[in-house]
């Protein structure tokens, strides 16, 4: 990962690992996760280096990567919110004008859960990160995998510090 200073050793060894690596997950499932968690950064560095280094999605994994994204950018603000103050009104998915989820043409159910876990993650959406998770845990998914997949977004994570840590503290020599 050439874009980083040696100080980000660990934090590309992590990533190394969780992506390529490590078996727990689906090949699939690290893509999808690796993809939300780097586009949630919302660091143009951070997709670049991962683009280098993970395969995109295939059109129909980007229209249900973007639908997670979009829908996460609502409800993980919302959700968050109101675990600290919850009005007598609204609360739903539907106050947020939300489609019902089966309505969105989502052909891989579990590979969005992961995506959003991975976003919710990177947005601090805890509430929407339980719901999600349960939903994995309802489709089987392993606590094996699912700790690899939130060693994955950590590593994304850690990597779009490295990468802010690259750009602002290079010396101006």
């Amino acid at each position: 990962m050439e874009l980083l200073h040696t100080t980000a050793e660990h934090q590309v060894a992590l990533f190394q690992s969780a992506a390529l690596n490590e078996t727990h997950l689906q090949p699939t499932y690290r893509r999808w996760i690796v993809w939300a968690a780097a586009l949630a950064s919302k660091d143009d560095a951070v997709v670049q280096l991962i683009s280098r280094h993970i395969e995109t999605l295939q059109s129909d994994e980007q229209y249900a990567l973007e639908h997670a994204l979009n829908r996460m950018a609502v409800t993980n603000p919302y959700f968050f919110s109101r675990q600290f103050f919850a009005p007598n009104a609204g609360g739903s998915l539907e106050a947020l004008a939300m489609p019902p989820f089966a309505s969105l043409g989502i052909e891989n159910e579990t590979a969005y859960h992961y995506a959003c876990i991975a976003i919710s993650m990177i947005n601090g959406g805890y509430a929407c990160y339980q719901s999600h998770m349960s939903s994995l845990l309802q489709a089987g998914e392993t606590d094996a995998a699912i700790d690899q997949a939130m060693r994955l977004t950590a590593a994304v994570s850690a990597l779009r510090q490295a990468t802010f840590n690259a750009r602002t503290l290079a010396p101006t020599s």
